[in-house]
């Protein structure tokens, strides 16, 4: 039987389930997606923040980091750590909406990230309980509070 036993605020818009013992390493981050681009001539790594500040700045050859994007001048690099439990690395690739954890010896588990359809705000967690206890946990993302 479904019944409702709390809900749980995304801040981020980002729940991340995982056993206590692991979760409690986590490290806050600043909420900022590090975006890296390499120019495909040279190799050459550019850090949004560090070598530019925004999109519109010039950067190379009189264009802005925009037009080299879009003529594919700058590569963006993706970056994947599957295994760093910061806000940042967990925010910074959720691309098919979830992301699987892993403990640094690359077995999966460690938790699991997951992108909400609607963004921030409070969600309603039922689940299906038996005798022995907690048999199916269900977050409605659709289902604002």
């Amino acid at each position: 039987m479904k019944t409702k036993i709390g809900e749980i605020l995304l801040d981020t818009g980002v729940l991340l389930l995982g056993d206590i013992a692991n979760l409690k390493k986590i490290k806050q981050g600043k909420h900022q997606i590090i975006r890296i681009f390499r120019y495909k001539d040279t190799d050459t790594i550019y850090e949004h923040g560090k070598d530019f500040k925004k999109f519109t700045d010039i950067l190379l050859d009189e264009m802005t980091v925009n037009m080299l994007i879009e003529k594919k001048i700058l590569i963006e690099q993706k970056q994947v750590n599957e295994f760093d439990l910061s806000t940042e690395n967990i925010l910074n690739d959720l691309e098919k909406g979830f992301k699987q954890l892993k403990f640094e010896t690359g077995v999966n588990g460690k938790a699991l990230a997951i992108n909400s359809i609607n963004g921030e705000g409070f969600y309603p967690v039922y689940a299906e309980i038996n005798k022995n206890g907690i048999e199916r946990l269900i977050i409605d993302f659709k289902e604002k509070e």
